[in-house]
């Protein structure tokens, strides 16, 4: 499972959860910067296909948006 990043209006984060946990078992969804609007999912194991589904819709009903370089961006701000 490779953990996906999103931003979402932080308005429209408890909604994004209510919906995600309704479909139980299909990914894990965790804050990563609440001033932001940072999340990252992770879809369970067999579960990817749904989720990408439903990160569609989503995606036309409350805007969320993947954010592909997060991870590097991240790694690079927050040296170790």
């Amino acid at each position: 499972m490779t953990p996906r990043f999103f931003k979402v209006e932080r308005s429209q984060h408890a909604y994004l959860t209510f919906i995600a946990e309704s479909y139980e078992g299909l990914c894990t969804i965790s804050t990563v910067d609440n001033k932001n609007g940072i999340i990252r999912i992770m879809s369970a194991a067999g579960q990817e296909r749904d989720l990408e589904g439903l990160l569609t819709a989503l995606g036309e009903e409350i805007g969320i948006k993947e954010i592909f370089d997060y991870q590097q961006h991240a790694n690079g701000a927050h040296p170790r």
